[in-house]
């Protein structure tokens, strides 16, 4: 829902763009339907603006009433068709309203099409249960109203559909849940420890935070340096390079990692997100999502997964299969 929020606001901005600036004109442009409404072509005629608005309505109206027929194809990452898989369709059809949506499924092939409906834009998403949804690669914008730009793409023809690709799911073992959660922490360094079997802030914990920010200054776009340490204690992490590696590795384990950023760095920012495979005292592996924000209330956030069986690397994580935090205990005890 949020990217198709995305795809239509975008859309209607544009509009509202070339609206107003054809409010502007003293003559009237002609548009085609090929031709993108911010970049109106040379005026024709001089109108009134009783004629002007009125032309200007029509042109939108027009826009919003092109035919679409789309024709797309759905495969996993292999390239194997996906039959079945969930379609989703939203037309911009309608000035100022969220448009309309449409359902369908691909067939055997992995094969899906729609026809006979109208829109200046088409966004299309799939998803199926089982699989992932990789955004960018599961979902996409079509131009019809208009001709395509850095977002919206060409529409595509039955000969030659649009690819969409869905990340098939592998086997899952129960995991340990921890999401969402967030932590005030010092700038000066006081370490903040939690349990990442909980996700209770403790006195000894399995994961430990340390940050030293020098935002002292309250102009918000002023630069300054800032660090933070994560550390794993009687243990270690790595870094996670892929949303879809879910094996731990066996060997590679520091044991902590500093996270640094310098007041003249040229890609300066406050905050910084680290992926990590983590590894606890008995053996127990885990994945870490680490998020630093150093300004404002100064937190991180986590998420994490943890296989409580001892010396099992398999982090692939099944909703259906979480294990209740109190039924097994690891502490970093030193």
């Amino acid at each position: 829902m949020k990217g198709k929020a995305i795809v239509i606001s975008g859309t209607l901005i544009a509009l509202l763009v070339a609206l107003w600036w054809l409010y502007r004109q003293s003559s009237l442009p002609v548009l085609s339907p090929s031709t993108p409404p911010r970049i109106p072509p040379t005026p024709s005629a001089v109108l009134s603006p009783e004629e002007r608005r009125k032309a200007v309505v029509e042109q939108v109206e027009s826009l919003l009433s092109t035919p679409i027929t789309f024709y797309g194809k759905v495969v996993d990452q292999d390239g194997y068709p996906v039959a079945g898989a969930d379609v989703g369709y939203s037309a911009l059809d309608t000035f100022m309203q969220p448009g309309s949506s449409y359902r369908g499924k691909s067939d055997e092939t992995g094969l899906f099409s729609i026809t006979g409906i109208k829109g200046a834009r088409l966004s299309v998403n799939v998803r199926k249960e089982g699989y992932y949804f990789i955004d960018g690669k599961s979902n996409a914008a079509f131009a019809y109203g208009s001709g395509p730009d850095g977002y919206f793409r060409e529409p595509p023809s039955q000969h030659n559909p649009a690819v969409f690709v869905l990340q098939k799911a592998g086997a899952t073992d129960p995991l340990i849940h921890v999401s969402g959660r967030s932590y005030r922490i010092p700038r000066n360094g006081a370490p903040v420890e939690v349990d990442l079997t909980t996700g209770q802030r403790v006195v000894h914990g399995t994961l430990r935070v340390e940050a030293w920010t020098e935002d002292h200054s309250k102009d918000t776009k002023q630069h300054y340096n800032w660090r933070c340490r994560v550390t794993v204690p009687n243990g270690g992490l790595v870094t996670r390079q892929g949303q879809f590696d879910f094996e731990a590795p066996l060997a590679g384990y520091r044991p902590s990692d500093e996270l640094v950023m310098l007041q003249t760095a040229d890609e300066w920012q406050p905050q910084i997100k680290r992926e990590y495979f983590i590894k606890l005292p008995n053996e127990i592996f885990g994945r870490l999502t680490f998020y630093m924000v150093a300004q404002g209330d100064h937190f991180f956030e986590i998420e994490s997964h943890l296989n409580p069986q001892p010396g099992n690397r398999n982090l692939e994580f099944d909703p259906k299969k979480t294990v209740k935090s109190q039924k097994i205990g690891i502490s970093g005890t030193r």
